[in-house]
């Protein structure tokens, strides 16, 4: 369970961020080249300005879902790390 729980805790942050980072990689190009990223359709436009679409706005479904699923792999890795207990003490000598 603590396995499981470790996989999920950090898996769809992982996911999330990654996909993040590479559309912020590509508007970061767009705007380099002069142009405006539009976050909607994904694409750079050179000839007309678009405002902002924040990624939670665009995608808050996988980035609800997943901060959920995260939560799930925390209650579980809790648990597992409960019922694994602290172990035995080590004898120093």
């Amino acid at each position: 369970m603590l396995r499981w729980g470790m996989i999920l805790l950090f898996v769809p942050s992982v996911i999330l961020v990654t996909l993040y980072m590479l559309e912020a990689q590509d508007a970061a190009r767009c705007v380099q080249d002069l142009g405006s990223w539009d976050y909607i359709k994904g694409l750079c436009d050179l000839s007309v300005k678009h405002e902002v679409v924040p990624f939670m706005a665009r995608h808050g479904f996988w980035v609800n879902a997943g901060m959920l699923v995260s939560i799930v792999g925390l209650m579980m890795t809790t648990w597992g790390m409960i019922l694994r207990g602290m172990g035995t003490a080590k004898d120093e000598a």
